[in-house]
């Protein structure tokens, strides 16, 4: 019998055919269905699981990613905290005529501002269409560019441009600029560069949504400051400069042509300079004026004229022109600039680094009070190599020596010296040299002498210095303005190189003899030009004096010769016998002497023979002060300082004045220079001394003046004045040889030539000029004096038997004398006091033994300062 199940299970019929395989079967069925299930749900629950992990990281991510986000834009520059506009410009100084006479910069510090109603619009527009089509619709950051921009990128088609806007542009030198705020954007890497780049953006988006300013005043605050700090090559920042680098133009006058270069550069500075690679600049160039067409900036007809237009020739030959033009600073405004560091430091209380800073990078406005016209006469006259008797060289040398112990040795051209005197022997050597080529070779020989098989060359330098040198200071001495400065003959290849005008100390020789001496005598001890001392022989601690002539002594001579003729020994005993080395000393730093101290308290303070020397500009200015009447106005290189808003910094337009002389003795010391520089002989019967100054002297113009030797021919000077200018003259070698030594027969270009220039300078400048004279005051009065007593003149002063020893001298009132002489006597035969008994002068020539009388001449005792 046939019977039919169901499963109760899957409810199916189980037909009767199916045995016991069928089971089997249908049990294998079963389970396989049941895994699927259960594998199935496993895959459910991982997919969820994961999906749930997943989900976790995005919404970590996402944290994570706002968080640093957050941290990014929390770590971005505050907007308040900078200035977008150029923060560094050029320090300009000016002559008294407000023209620009150098230009002090530093890298990234060559700029001028414009503002926005200076800027042509063709130059707006051509650095829009290169840099930033839309720059006037988008909002800081240009989305669209960005899109754009990275296309490009995938597509390697570079001419569709980049993604930053203006805005960005601007933010990143003003912001992150390495040159501005210490930021090292050119050296990021990887996430550090996109971490930058979003602060930039931000920063931009920030700086255009600002509610204080509308659109409109923000867009044109952006654009001019972008065109005021952009690097265009060659250390020219901000198109106003740039104009005037590339095409020696105003922004104002640039060319559709010309303007497209310049907004080429800002791409790459370096890659697009039009100087150093104008190829690259003209492909660069044609796709500004391309986009200029392209969207509307200008017509056919103009592209194509701005197209074919040679600009690059123009741009050469301005460059030619700026190449002859090397910034170097001239040695007044050397002198200008150490002063202005010193005035900052101690009138503005600033640091040394910050005035340096302000100086090269501060845009400072330095008015100076250079004459521009009289400053190019005297550098034609220092530079004339007529004006000089020999032309030899002396060394500026430098030697470093690598050992094979890595040690280093330095050398010098003292070591050269060393060398030549020591080793070689050679006692004809003085560190001059005829001709370069004989330079070298003392060179080399040192070279091989010193340089071993195992050296190496570290470094080496060389610069030939012409000798004699020579420096020239001119000054207005109603002012104390310094009108023009030379400090040294030969071409100037540096900044702040040797400035003999201002920076060396030489010994000041005859010069210093009114200083010291004849001055405080005059002002301190009531004496007068007719005051006499006895010419002779003068020791003093085993120091034994003379004068500068080898014929002998003159006697009795007074102050005015004194000045007139030089005379040493009339110096030392004035100094000595009326003025103490200690009053004199302290005088003359009222004149404005700087460098004397006590150690200057001796008899050789008369004669110059002072410890550290004097500047040629003190010096000049110390002689000023005779000239102005007796007052002194300190020196002043320049009259104020602006900073780059304009505001004044030092106000220098007054110089300080100083009373040193009485307006009677200034005249009497005038007049007594002035007769030095006229044709004037000795009141001698034995030999004669001439005038000191005659070569100095040109006709048309009342001139005044000392000159001065020091020992050995070492140094030269000339010190003189016109009713208008004072001016000094130094000349000498710079390692001190000598100028003139007639017994060795040597020659290192005489004792006469600083006066030659002295004069052609001086008489250039003073053509056109009246004679005003020097005025005398009315108060001086005159007396008929004896030039051996210096009392009033008798008979027996007109019979002395050199001639008439009467003369006519100048006194202020109450000095002049009251008795009469007794030196001589009616025979013509003089008298000398006991006390100058067995000393050979001129004077003992004349002396009557029979019948001798002691003259009445007063010692005056010494004095102190008050």
């Amino acid at each position: 019998m046939i019977m039919t199940r169901l499963d109760s299970k899957n409810l199916r019929k189980i037909e009767p055919n199916e045995g016991s395989h069928s089971r089997k079967k249908t049990s294998f069925q079963t389970r396989n269905i049941s895994r699927k299930k259960t594998k199935k749900k496993k895959s459910l629950h991982i997919i969820r699981k994961l999906f749930i992990f997943l989900f976790t990281i995005i919404i970590l991510a996402g944290f994570l990613g706002l968080g640093m986000l957050k941290g990014i834009l929390d770590s971005t520059p505050s907007l308040s905290s900078f200035h977008f506009g150029p923060t560094t410009f050029a320090t300009r100084i000016y002559d008294k005529n407000g023209n620009i006479t150098n230009t002090l910069v530093k890298e990234g510090s060559n700029r001028e501002s414009i503002t926005f109603n200076e800027i042509p619009e063709q130059l707006l527009n051509a650095f829009i269409a290169i840099e930033d089509e839309r720059f006037w619709d988008h909002s800081g950051v240009d989305f669209r560019s960005i899109i754009r921009a990275v296309y490009g990128v995938v597509s390697s088609d570079s001419s569709r441009g980049g993604g930053s806007t203006i805005t960005q542009q601007l933010v990143k030198n003003a912001v992150f600029s390495d040159t501005e705020y210490g930021y090292n954007v050119y050296k990021e890497k990887g996430f550090e560069k996109y971490v930058r780049k979003l602060q930039e953006q931000y920063i931009a988006l920030m700086y255009e949504t600002q509610d204080n300013m509308s659109k409109k005043e923000i867009k044109e605050q952006i654009i001019t400051d972008y065109l005021n700090i952009i690097n265009l090559g060659a250390n020219t920042l901000g198109v106003k400069v740039a104009a005037r680098r590339y095409f020696d133009k105003e922004v104002k006058d640039l060319t559709l042509s010309e303007i497209a270069v310049i907004a080429s550069i800002t791409k790459n500075p370096t890659k697009f300079n039009p100087i150093t690679h104008p190829e690259e600049n003209k492909k660069r160039r044609a796709q500004v004026l391309s986009n200029m067409l392209k969207f509307g900036y200008v017509t056919e007809e103009e592209y194509n004229e701005a197209k074919n237009d040679d600009v690059y020739s123009r741009i050469k030959n301005v460059d030619v022109k700026s190449e002859t033009k090397v910034e170097i600073t001239s040695y007044f405004n050397d002198a200008v600039i150490s002063q202005v560091k010193k005035d900052m430091v101690q009138k503005l209380g600033y640091t040394p680094t910050l005035t340096n800073n302000l100086l090269y990078s501060g845009g400072l406005k330095i008015y100076t009070t250079q004459d521009i016209n009289l400053q190019n006469i005297v550098d034609k006259h220092i530079k004339n190599e007529n004006n000089y008797s020999v032309k030899k060289y002396s060394i500026d040398y430098r030697l470093s020596v690598l050992h094979s112990d890595d040690t280093q040795t330095h050398y010098s051209q003292i070591d050269i010296d060393k060398f030549e005197k020591n080793v070689m022997k050679n006692k004809k050597y003085d560190g001059l040299f005829n001709t370069t080529n004989e330079a070298d070779k003392f060179i080399q020989a040192f070279k091989d002498y010193i340089i071993k098989d195992t050296d190496e060359i570290a470094g080496e330098s060389l610069n030939y210095v012409l000798e004699p040198q020579c420096s020239f200071v001119l000054l207005d001495q109603h002012t104390g303005d310094v009108l023009a400065l030379n400090g040294g003959r030969g071409e100037k290849t540096m900044s702040r190189s040797l400035n003999r005008a201002v920076d060396t100390k030489r010994q000041p020789g005859s010069t210093f003899k009114i200083l010291t001496s004849f001055a405080p005598a005059l002002q301190l001890a009531n004496q007068t030009l007719a005051t006499v001392y006895y010419d002779s022989e003068y020791s003093y601690k085993d120091k034994q004096f003379k004068n500068w002539y080898n014929q002998g002594f003159l006697g009795f001579q007074n102050i005015r010769s004194g000045i007139i003729y030089s005379l040493n020994i009339i110096a030392i005993r004035c100094l000595m016998e009326t003025v103490s080395p200690e009053a004199g000393v302290e005088f003359a730093k009222k004149f404005g002497i700087t460098t004397l101290s006590k150690n200057d308290y001796n008899p050789a303070s008369a004669l110059g023979g002072i410890t550290e020397g004097v500047s040629n500009i003190e010096l000049t200015s110390a002689f000023s002060a005779i000239a102005n009447e007796g007052i002194l106005n300190t020196p002043r290189l320049y009259s104020k300082i602006l900073d780059h808003n304009g505001n004044v910094l030092i106000d220098n337009t007054k110089s300080k004045s100083t009373p040193v002389l009485t307006k009677e003795n200034a005249f009497l010391l005038t007049d007594a220079m002035k007769e030095s520089m006229e044709p004037r002989r000795s009141y001698s019967g034995s030999f004669t001394v001439g005038s000191t100054s005659t070569r100095a002297r040109f006709n048309g113009m009342s001139l005044a003046g000392k000159s001065g030797t020091t020992s050995s021919n070492n140094d030269v000077w000339f010190i003189g004045y016109s009713p208008y200018y004072t001016a000094g003259v130094w000349g000498g070698c710079d390692e001190n040889q000598t100028l003139q030594d007639t017994k060795k027969k040597i020659n290192n270009g005489g004792t006469n030539f600083h006066k030659d220039i002295w004069k052609k300078i001086m008489e250039e400048i003073h053509q056109g000029k009246t004679d005003i004279g020097f005025t005398k005051p009315s108060s001086l009065i005159t007396r008929r004096v004896c030039k051996k007593s210096g009392l009033i003149a008798t008979d027996a002063c007109k019979n002395d038997l050199r001639g008439d020893a009467s003369y006519t001298e100048y006194f202020s009132d109450g000095t002049q004398p009251l008795k009469k002489c007794t030196f001589h006597n009616e025979n013509g035969t003089v008298n000398i006091p006991s006390k100058y008994a067995g000393l050979v002068t001129d004077d003992t020539n004349y002396q009557d033994f029979n019948s001798l009388v002691v003259p009445n001449i007063e010692v005056i005792p010494n004095i102190e300062m008050n």
